[in-house]
């Protein structure tokens, strides 16, 4: 159940304009008929005055929210843009622990300087594959927004596919919701998946069934990095894995949002996964990944 998203689905007519306490010309209006949303008439210079309720509204409902339309922005403009939304990741201890783990290594394919800020930059080499995963799964603080924008695109840029694994869970029978209830996942660093080099049990543990921290809707918290179930043999950790992995292919309904420069994506990082394929090298791919908002 997959749908590919350019621009808004003018067979939905539910749009919505802010009211006389939020801001004139704000429009939410759907994407797909899964989920998403295109969100126009942000204003850098007024920040989310009056439209926080607006926007956490249409985040619950639409998950994936995509700015369009609006300038470029600064790192600090985004900063007060989010923070009235919660803690911004930089603010937290686990925050500060990520993004100061990065070495020169990493900055191959993600070049920064500043601070709660990465570029995601193709290079002539391609980039490889991304597979589905939640931003900042490895680490023990859940981060619950992630904010990511288009700077350059260039035709046969690969998208970017979300997937709802709050469907995926929902579409769960409830004799495996029973038998994963108080099941914790153990995930590693994807930079450190060599045990011997760097043993350890894990990096961070999360319930099998993750609950939204604000809305307590609860999501298959399970990607394709997740390393074991704890609790389990081995074996059947792995067969465990395989058939949720196999259920959230089949029922997690997927968007794939073919970017356009200036989008900037906005999305719900406890109920969607993302993903990419790989992308040839030669092909300008420039996203600016801003830090997002920390439970």
């Amino acid at each position: 159940m997959a749908t590919t998203a350019h621009e808004p689905d003018t067979s939905r007519k539910d749009s919505a304009t802010a009211g006389k306490d939020g801001q004139a010309g704000l429009c939410v209006e759907p994407l797909s008929s899964l989920f998403g949303a295109i969100v126009t008439g942000i204003d850098w210079d007024r920040g989310s005055e009056g439209i926080v309720d607006e926007l956490t509204r249409a985040m619950r409902r639409h998950l994936l929210l995509v700015f369009r339309g609006q300038r470029s922005p600064t790192h600090e403009e985004v900063n007060r843009f989010f923070s009235p939304f919660g803690r911004l990741v930089r603010d937290s201890f686990d925050g500060n622990f990520h993004y100061n783990t990065f070495n020169e290594k990493d900055q191959v394919q993600r070049q920064g300087g500043v601070s709660g800020v990465n570029y995601v930059v193709n290079t002539d080499k391609g980039q490889t594959e991304l597979d589905w995963h939640s931003d900042h799964f490895h680490r023990p603080q859940i981060k619950i927004i992630s904010v990511l924008e288009a700077l350059e695109i260039e035709a046969g840029s690969v998208p970017t596919q979300f997937r709802d694994m709050y469907t995926a869970y929902e579409m769960l029978p409830a004799s495996i919701r029973g038998e994963l209830e108080h099941k914790m996942t153990v995930n590693l660093d994807p930079r450190k998946m060599d045990l011997e080099k760097h043993p350890r049990l894990a990096d961070s543990m999360h319930p099998v069934f993750q609950a939204h921290p604000h809305s307590w809707r609860k999501t298959l918290y399970v990607n394709a990095m997740t390393f074991r179930i704890a609790g389990f043999a081995i074996e059947e950790s792995d067969r465990w894995l395989t058939t949720l992995r196999a259920h959230a292919a089949q029922h997690a309904p997927r968007l794939d949002h073919h970017w356009i420069p200036g989008d900037i994506c906005v999305w719900d990082n406890v109920g969607l996964q993302h993903r990419r394929d790989p992308m040839p090298g030669g092909i300008t791919r420039k996203l600016r990944q801003f830090e997002g908002i920390a439970e």
